[in-house]
């Protein structure tokens, strides 16, 4: 029986191709339209969405509106705040459909095998490698592919280790890689900059994170080893069939990447948008070519059609925090003069090199208050732009970047905390304020040091 189709999942499935179709054709009214789907999508999702994120959504939302009436500024605050989270809602939705070829791909298989056998002395580099590279084309697909090594370990100090290395591998990919949410998020509200201005300063700063994490797990966390943990699923290919099962594996992601990539140049548009339309085929053509009997390929394809479009609805935390922060930065710098802000901000911190600190720190220290990156990023770029900052609009994107991870790891409210809360079997607070911080802190202070040197050597 296919996945049931609700009302909530249809207008979800309606935002995304009115986002992907007004990318390219002016649809009248497309903001006001999008307004109210996205608001009906809310409201009837409203009560599956867990209290603590209705709470933190409705105080936002709130702030947002007290904002738009203090300043008049209606439509820009309530119907262009909400409008603006379509983009963001697009990058989910095109990501969804991806999920589920991944788990069901022999080459995904053989690479998650590859890294899950490896030896004891390189298990955890490699496992921070392994989920980096398949999570930055990927996104959480690729974590799901290896969460197998973290729910099939029963010893609980080996368990945090690789639930460990799994979050900050993931995480570090957010510094540079188009398929994250956080790079849409920089992209649009600094218009001025674009991915290949941030990709190889984020790059750089990916590596330094995985490395600077392994040094602390081999200095702080490194215990008795244990035998590499028997991957779940389905069996794995032999040692034969892996070199070859291995190179399919970069081809499919090196096709994805070309495939949207191609998008972005050739149609003119953005990374969300080139994702939404490379998406949902290339998962249905990737199913395809896994099935092997012909006759069952349409109805398979069918019935995959139905099962994404049945699971929109899940998204439904997503589109609220992504909404109430949009709503709460449009709010905020409709009612803050950012000049005086941003003169108060040179006469506390006169240096730029305390700037970058103060702003690199603020969001594990949010974070850990249970706020998501997004709202930070919305919040401050609203308030003070960079050139109020007197920095370069690349070198804010390139922090907001580097700390946009890692500081979702200290937030229990996050997908990356509650997607290994899953794993684990262990309280998404457990992971966010006890597991979390040391690791996290020890990176956001090498992230400090690396964006403080690029400045002086580059400005």
């Amino acid at each position: 029986m296919g996945e049931r189709i609700t009302l909530s999942a249809w207008i979800y499935l309606t935002i995304g191709l009115i986002t992907i179709a007004d990318a390219f054709i002016a649809i009248p009214s497309s903001a006001a339209l999008s307004s109210l789907l996205i608001a009906v999508f809310i409201i009837l999702q409203f009560q599956a969405i867990p209290r603590p994120q209705q709470i933190a959504g409705a105080v936002l939302l709130l702030i947002g509106i007290a904002g738009a009436a203090i300043s008049g500024q209606w439509w820009e605050v309530l119907v262009l705040g909400t409008a603006k989270s379509r983009t963001f809602l697009l990058l989910f939705f095109a990501i969804s459909w991806l999920q589920f070829p991944v788990g069901s791909s022999p080459a995904m298989r053989a690479a998650r095998g590859a890294i899950m056998n490896q030896p004891a002395g390189r298990r955890f580099l490699s496992l921070s490698a392994g989920v980096h590279v398949l999570g930055s084309i990927l996104n959480v697909a690729g974590l799901g592919l290896l969460t197998p090594v973290v729910e099939t370990q029963s010893d609980p100090v080996l368990r945090k280790r690789l639930a460990l290395s799994l979050m900050h591998g993931f995480t570090a990919a957010s510094c540079w890689s188009p398929f994250y949410i956080g790079m849409i998020v920089v992209l649009s509200v600094l218009p001025g900059v674009r991915w290949i201005d941030l990709a190889p300063a984020g790059a750089g700063m990916a590596v330094l994170l995985i490395a600077v994490f392994w040094l602390y797990d081999r200095t702080f966390l490194a215990g008795a080893e244990a035998v590499a943990p028997e991957p779940g699923g389905p069996a794995e290919p032999g040692a034969a069939a892996a070199p070859r099962m291995l190179l399919r594996t970069v081809a499919i992601l090196a096709l994805l990447i070309g495939l949207v990539l191609g998008a972005i140049q050739i149609l003119g548009t953005t990374v969300a948008v080139a994702l939404g339309i490379v998406g949902a085929p290339f998962a249905m053509v990737w199913l395809a070519a896994i099935e092997q009997r012909p006759a069952a390929r349409m109805v398979g394809t069918l019935a995959f059609m139905r099962r994404v479009i049945g699971l929109f609805p899940t998204l439904r935390n997503e589109a609220l925090v992504f909404v109430a922060a949009n709503v709460f930065g449009a709010g905020i710098a409709a009612m803050v003069p950012a000049g005086d802000l941003s003169q108060t901000l040179n006469a506390i911190l006169p240096w730029p090199d305390a700037k970058i600190a103060a702003l690199i720190f603020l969001f594990p220290i949010c974070g850990l208050l249970g706020m998501h990156p997004v709202i930070v990023v919305i919040f401050v770029s609203s308030v003070l732009p960079p050139e109020l900052m007197g920095l370069p609009e690349w070198m804010v994107g390139v922090i907001y970047l580097g700390v946009w991870g890692t500081s979702t790891m200290v937030s229990p409210f996050s997908g990356t905390a509650l997607f290994i809360a899953r794993a684990t079997g262990t309280p998404p607070q457990t992971i966010a304020w006890r597991w979390t911080p040391p690791s996290v802190f020890v990176s956001i202070a090498a992230t400090a040091l690396y964006i403080i040197a690029l400045r002086h050597l580059v400005l």
